[in-house]
Parts: structure tokens; C-alpha cells; sequence
């Protein structure tokens, strides 16, 4: 059964400060690459901080390494413009989606 992990990247070496997403390297590669994984259900929320001091991706996975090998192919993390900095199983309590 999958889990829902909350996946928190940091900026990267090759990160260009004062740029937004969009702005950066490989924004293209990386959005295709992002488009994919929330088409097919395993991105559910994604998106920088206002301030572009890092990123949240809320991901569906069946465990943690799962979440991880799967941004090992994300353009921005081949590239170092992002890094993993950590990931949590999020047991959602409460959750507007569902409401009936």
C-alpha cells in the first residue's frame, strides 16, 4: 500500500541564486520530468517557496528509498541544482480533497 512523503530539496551547487524555477537550467527537462509523476498520481503537490530557498514535493510511494531512486533521474538533481535534503512518511489527518 503506498504512503504519502513529504520530499524537501535544497538548493544545489549549480543552483543560481536570485533566479526562480523557471529561470534555471534544465527548467524545460525538469518540468516534463515532473508533468509525468503528477499525471500519473505519484506527484500530489509540488512547488518552490515563495522565496526559492527550496522546494516541497508531496509524494505517494511505497516506501522512503522509492521516493528517493525516484528523483535520482530529475534533471535539476542530475544536474545539482537541487539536492534532497530530507524525506518524511506524512500521515495526513486531515485532508479538504476527501471532504464529502
Amino acid at each position: 500500500m503506498k504512503k504519502t512523503f513529504a520530499t524537501f530539496f535544497s538548493p544545489g551547487p549549480t543552483w543560481i541564486t536570485g533566479k526562480t524555477s523557471r529561470e534555471q537550467l534544465c527548467w524545460t527537462e525538469h518540468a516534463e520530468f515532473m508533468d509525468k509523476l503528477f499525471e500519473d498520481g505519484t506527484v500530489i503537490l509540488g512547488g518552490p517557496y515563495a522565496d526559492y530557498t527550496g522546494l516541497l514535493v508531496i509524494v505517494e510511494a511505497l516506501h522512503e528509498e522509492q521516493v528517493f531512486e525516484l528523483f535520482q533521474n530529475d534533471p535539476f538533481v542530475v544536474h545539482e541544482l537541487v539536492r534532497i535534503s530530507s524525506i518524511h512518511e506524512w500521515l495526513i489527518f486531515l485532508d479538504a480533497r476527501h471532504k464529502q
